[in-house]
């Protein structure tokens, strides 16, 4: 049975207002020979090497086919789709009428999934939730500004290089969910000098 809790939405606002989400509690992430075994265990007639192939076949082909432009769906699941953002530093608003935006470095900024109604469906059907604990889990109190926060990332990177999200959590005193979630919008300000390079553990955060 998955398990979820109540979590208090961070106050950065300032505005005194105590939004509350449910959030999944994870039991952890599977690896892909995780995966494998699972899908084996219902089809143990095939091997797991054969079950491996596919998977990598799979996801080879899902990159080569959204790198060459093409939105990919996959039936019962969802469709998978690119989304770019501007890599340089000129303003991201049209001067006049007849500006023609030319010169932009346009760049990848992440692989989209949208899931299919009958996938919500399915999963609205097959779940069955649990609350992991009573009470509401509590934000750390925040007591700076988000241009205060910028600040304190920049000065970060000016002495080690590269932001990580730990370091970004231990600095603004934000949770994971919440440091994660203000990086994204940051990386999207032209103004705030900082973007992200790298994916998943190697992702990290360094000045334009």
């Amino acid at each position: 049975m998955a398990k979820y809790y109540l979590q208090e939405m961070p106050n950065l606002d300032k505005q005194g207002k105590r939004r509350v989400y449910p959030k999944l509690s994870a039991i952890r992430t599977m690896t892909t020979d995780d995966l494998i075994k699972q899908i084996q265990s219902y089809h143990r007639g095939v091997s797991p090497a054969v079950i491996g192939s596919v998977v990598t076949s799979l996801t080879d082909t899902l990159k080569r086919m959204l790198s060459m432009g093409y939105n990919v769906s996959i039936d019962d699941l969802g469709i998978f789709s690119l989304s770019l953002r501007f890599e340089d530093e000129k303003s991201r608003e049209m001067q006049s009428n007849d500006d023609k935006m030319s010169y932009r470095k346009v760049g990848i900024k992440n692989i989209n999934f949208t899931a299919s109604k009958d996938a919500l469906k399915d999963m609205q059907r097959m779940t069955d939730l649990e609350r992991e604990m009573q009470g509401v889990r509590n934000i750390r109190k925040i007591d700076t500004t988000l241009d205060e926060r910028i600040a304190m990332a920049l000065n970060h990177i000016d002495v080690h290089g590269f932001l990580t999200l730990g370091d970004y959590v231990r600095l603004t005193n934000l949770s994971r969910a919440a440091a994660s979630l203000e990086l994204k919008e940051i990386i999207d300000m032209p103004e705030s000098q900082i973007t992200d390079k790298g994916t998943g553990s190697h992702k990290c955060w360094v000045r334009r």
